[in-house]
């Protein structure tokens, strides 16, 4: 089972360099986290919206269309019960619900997801052997770009042996659904006990693989050819660049923020 997020679509996002894409996400991030007002980061959201569309990477951000909801609904439920201001609009016991709190709620809900979006956008774009070549040629170390990409293919790897295991059980009349909340839980170790012995089993074929092809702590790995940059990637960088120095700019002069918030 592939559940990997990448879309070989063949787009313009696609055929930018990966250090494009990384440098260009941790713009987006920048931006989400010099803004609070709602207003300002939904311009932000709209924007990476638009990225996805472009890069034809819809389908992933289908997926992950109820974790974006949720994000939003927690955030603007809880903040107002943290965050006061000046404006009441209602009374909850000992809380006091203000205009400025709900707000801000918003607003961090609205940045929840903008990191979310940016990383589906990344994720849609880019292969994994990009990324790890990416983030080498940026100057991380090689066994950080290493240890990143197994991570990215082993979730999916281990998500897709749970879907299996839960198969495989229900096949064998382990019935998950006509139960209560305890009854779930007690017919829950029929799925973790595979799980865990699957997961061991991987973890040794793994080990044996990366043990055959010379890897490990001390041992020289041979130089990969590394990606080159076209126009395309200086454009955007020079237009993110762009948009990075106005955010900051705005920012500085007291815009994007909400006021009376403590």
């Amino acid at each position: 089972m592939n559940l990997s997020l990448y879309l070989d679509s063949g787009t313009w996002v696609h055929l930018l360099d990966g250090r494009t894409k990384v440098v260009c996400l941790l713009m987006l991030f920048v931006l989400a986290l010099i803004f609070s007002d709602p207003s300002y980061l939904l311009g932000l959201t709209v924007l990476v919206l638009f990225l996805i569309i472009r890069a034809r990477a819809l389908a992933n951000l289908r997926k992950m269309w109820i974790l974006l909801v949720l994000l939003f609904v927690y955030s603007t439920v809880l903040w107002p019960f943290f965050v006061q201001g000046q404006t009441t609009l209602a009374v909850l016991g000992n809380f006091v619900i203000t205009m400025e709190g709900v707000a801000h709620g918003v607003g961090m809900g609205l940045r929840l997801d903008v990191f979310l979006m940016s990383g589906i956008l990344l994720l849609s774009t880019t292969a994994i052997e990009d990324f790890a070549q990416a983030l080498h040629q940026l100057g991380l170390p090689r066994s950080v770009g290493f240890a990143l990409s197994l991570a990215f293919r082993w979730v999916p790897t281990l998500l897709g042996s749970v879907t299996t295991i839960v198969q495989a059980q229900r096949a064998r009349g382990l019935d998950l659904a006509s139960a209560t909340i305890l009854g779930k839980i007690r017919r829950y170790p029929p799925l973790v006990v595979p799980l865990i012995g699957h997961t061991l089993r991987q973890t040794n074929l793994l080990a044996m693989a990366l043990e055959s092809k010379g890897v490990g702590p001390g041992r020289g790995h041979r130089r990969a050819v590394g990606t080159k940059m076209h126009w395309r990637d200086y454009v955007t960088l020079m237009g993110m660049g762009v948009v990075l120095a106005f955010g900051i700019w705005l920012r500085m002069n007291g815009y994007g923020t909400l006021p009376s918030v403590g």
